[in-house]
């Protein structure tokens, strides 16, 4: 077992460490960051919405690992095992041991389709499907261009989830497909949120709910999937209604899956992990420093942090500035830090060609980058989520210049 320092190190090669990173050399760490990952490739994840529906390929989605590892950072290819925060030292899977003047925890959330029963059978046949895994993909590719008639449930799990609207991004996508090809008078729509509203921010709600009309979509609140018997295409759900919990078994020909998500084990089950009930489980840091609450040489960036905003990665392009510069102050001894205000971004699509730009922070305020109405779709928005926010994020977010 080998024991290796770093000035630096940063546990999870998404979007948040590699953005992290590359700050951090631009702030003259160059040489002593280490960044723990252990997948070949890096995802561009909001590109999944629109592969899954066929309007761009899923081979544009991710590059490899190697090519956006920052120069001047060194790349071990491994799994975490365990955090010591008391020592200092964090275990690999491999067995490798490292320790660390600063840790940033980088290392997203955990997709849970083990929570709902009978799925994993399922997933990918039966007309079973979910844009949240790329090796998925293909599969809800040739359902939504086969499905010619039916009952589609689109399902939304309890918050917090990453990118929480893009459950009903993919069935708007999904209805615009069926309408092009003169099958949506035979389908029947159905979007089943655990959730009590449409969107979490209430200027959004009746504008998404006017397209929910408009696109004749039944939806059902306070619904949970929590079962399936893909062989019999019934989806099992709990519903809560007057403070009352019963079960209800749906028929489907189609359905979206999108699975309740967590933190990873190795932090909920560390002491790491907030206690309170909000957060429970989710990495404890300070929600305007992202500094962790107990340990103060420890930051968090991005989905696996327990603080009150919106996973996204917009979230985290506004959280990578201020996690670099506080570790910088942090360990030349100023407290002076930055402070992260909550903002987050969901370029809501409606329609292929129309996206509402949904930005906003702490406690719902809205936080317009362009003097227009929000609350409307547009379709300078749609070139703005499919053509260039992609390049923007692997030449400049991930480099550390956006």
């Amino acid at each position: 077992m080998s024991l290796q320092h770093f000035k630096i190190l940063i546990l999870g090669g998404g979007s948040g460490g590699i953005s992290v990173a590359a700050r951090l050399v631009r702030k003259g760490f160059f040489g002593r960051i280490g960044i723990i990952e252990p997948s070949n490739f890096h995802y561009y994840q909001p590109y999944w919405t629109l592969a899954g529906v066929g309007l761009v390929p899923k081979e544009k989605s991710y590059r490899q690992t190697a090519s956006v590892v920052p120069l001047g950072t060194t790349w071990i290819k491994d799994s975490v095992k365990v955090i010591n925060p008391e020592l200092n030292i964090v275990e690999t899977v491999g067995g490798d041991q490292f320790s660390y003047d600063v840790l940033v925890v980088a290392l997203g959330l955990d997709l849970n389709y083990d929570k709902i029963e009978g799925i994993q059978e399922t997933l990918g046949c039966n007309g079973v499907i979910s844009i949240y895994r790329f090796d998925q993909l293909d599969s809800a590719v040739e359902v939504f261009k086969n499905f010619t008639r039916g009952t589609a449930l689109f399902t939304m799990p309890p918050l917090p989830i990453k990118c929480a609207g893009a459950p009903q991004k993919v069935m708007y996508l999904a209805d615009d497909i069926w309408r092009q090809r003169r099958v949506r008078s035979q389908i029947k729509i159905v979007f089943a949120s655990a959730g009590s509203a449409i969107f979490g921010i209430k200027e959004f709600v009746d504008p998404l709910m006017r397209v929910v009309a408009r696109k004749d979509i039944e939806t059902r609140f306070q619904t949970k999937l929590v079962g399936v018997r893909g062989a019999e295409k019934i989806a099992i759900f709990e519903k809560h209604v007057n403070g009352s919990t019963f079960r209800e078994e749906v028929s489907f020909d189609l359905l979206h899956v999108v699975p309740p998500m967590s933190a990873p084990a190795v932090i909920s089950n560390s002491s790491l992990a907030s206690t309170d009930d909000t957060h429970r489980g989710w990495l404890a840091v300070d929600k305007s420093t992202l500094q962790h609450l107990s340990y103060p040489n420890i930051f968090g960036v991005g989905d696996v942090t327990g603080i009150p905003n919106s996973k996204t990665g917009a979230a985290i392009r506004k959280q990578a500035p201020v996690v670099a510069e506080n570790i910088r102050q942090f360990i030349d001894g100023e407290k002076k830090f930055l402070h992260y205000d909550g903002y987050s971004s969901c370029p809501l699509i409606t329609d292929n060609g129309k996206v509402i730009l949904a930005e906003f922070g702490y406690d719902g305020k809205l936080m317009r980058s362009f003097p227009l109405d929000p609350t409307k779709e547009r379709r300078i928005y749609w070139h703005l989520k499919k053509d260039l926010l992609p390049p923007l994020y692997w030449h400049g977010m991930l480099r550390g210049m956006l």
